[in-house]
């Protein structure tokens, strides 16, 4: 009963199909199928123009004020968005600050390797004093 029933209506689907493909309207036994050509409104998208936030407004979101957002609408639109690039990067104090928080959680290969002869001298030593 179900593969019948299936049967029937994968029957009237491909009916459907071709009966889209050669006119606008459709006759099946069961309905009366109607379609329409689709035609997409453009997008509004302004792409010539980017948009650059004013700074000095009390409407502008604080988040659109900071160099992050600065460094993506540069990334987007590149010399079109009006921002200096040299503002882009990192001052010297942020570099410096950068590099000593690098060396905090990344030490170098050396240390690192004093570190572990270190505490395989501390294990050896317990083993010993055992």
């Amino acid at each position: 009963m179900a593969a019948s029933m299936l049967c029937r209506r994968t029957a009237v689907f491909c009916r459907t199909l071709k009966g889209i493909s050669s006119s606008k309207t459709v006759l099946s036994p069961n309905c009366l199928l109607q379609t329409a050509s689709y035609n997409p409104k453009p997008l509004k998208l302004n792409l010539r123009e980017p948009f650059v936030p004013d700074k000095d407004s009390e409407k502008t979101p604080e988040w659109q004020k900071t160099a992050r957002y600065d460094r993506k609408v540069f990334g987007r639109y590149g010399s079109a968005s009006g921002i200096d690039p040299a503002s882009l990067w990192p001052s010297h104090e942020q570099l410096d600050k950068i590099i000593a928080e690098e060396n905090e959680w990344h030490p170098p290969l050396e240390v690192m390797l004093r570190n572990i002869e270190a505490k395989e001298k501390q294990e050896t030593e317990k083993r010993l004093a055992k």
